[in-house]
């Protein structure tokens, strides 16, 4: 049996070539916190790394020990896990708080068990109804629903409004010149900022980025190519990205 409070802080060891990798810092869950997949360490310099509880050869009482410093690799910013809830606040589904967790129980193949809370109870990880940055919410023991039918529509949605019959009016040809001019201009002008804007490359977003439709063009922590930026240069969200940006 394994706690995630008796994970943290361990020091993991190498058995080939004998030495320190790190200390664990945070443990992540898959998104139904089901199961701990990952372990992340803190290295020399403050390095991140992550070490797949696949490759752990044995959790000691003062360190973890893996095979080989290949256990291991360099953190990746975008993972879609679940951040260890330990401190998260519990409810049930009706809105009924339980307390603030405290501990999460695992076999010896890291499956999460129980939930411990801050008043000494304990709820079964198949009472895990969701989870998210902050909060964890269980069923009601008079209520079983399927959350899943909750997913939000990420299609936008756009009122309808009456159609107008208006009359087709035809541009002169004076006028069509001047919208030929005008469409150059403002090709030339996209042009000029898409190049203008190639010192972007490389640099990493630090927050989500969205166009008008509410529409992701880029997320917090991903790096910023040629492709995502030629979307942000479209919606003119060059200057949010300068702002939110490193």
């Amino acid at each position: 049996m394994y706690y995630s409070n008796e994970l943290k802080s361990l020091s993991v060891l190498s058995l080939y070539e004998g030495e320190l990798l790190g200390v664990v810092d945070k443990l992540y869950y898959d998104k139904k916190l089901k199961k701990l997949l990952y372990l992340e360490l803190i290295a020399e310099n403050d390095t991140r790394l992550l070490l797949s509880t696949k490759h752990i050869y044995h959790v000691g009482k003062n360190a973890i020990t893996v095979r080989n410093n290949q256990a291991v690799s360099l953190k990746v910013e975008d993972l879609d896990l679940t951040l260890c809830p330990v401190g998260s606040k519990a409810y049930t589904i009706k809105g009924e708080y339980l307390g603030i967790v405290t501990e999460i129980s695992m076999t010896d193949k890291f499956v999460t068990e129980k939930f411990s809370l801050d008043n000494n109870s304990t709820l079964d990880v198949k009472n895990l109804a969701s989870c998210g940055k902050n909060t964890v919410i269980f069923y009601d023991k008079t209520e079983r629903i399927n959350v899943t039918r909750f997913v939000p529509n990420k299609t936008p949605k756009f009122f309808k409004t009456k159609s107008v019959q208006t009359a087709e009016i035809m541009p002169s040809e004076e006028e069509n010149e001047n919208i030929s001019t005008q469409a150059v201009a403002i090709e030339n002008t996209n042009k000029e900022a898409t190049q203008n804007s190639n010192f972007l490359l490389g640099r990493v977003c630090t927050k989500d980025i969205f166009n008008f439709n509410n529409e992701l063009l880029i997320k917090a922590h991903a790096v910023v190519n040629k492709k995502n930026l030629k979307e942000i240069n479209k919606y003119g969200k060059l200057r949010e990205l300068m702002l939110f940006s490193k």
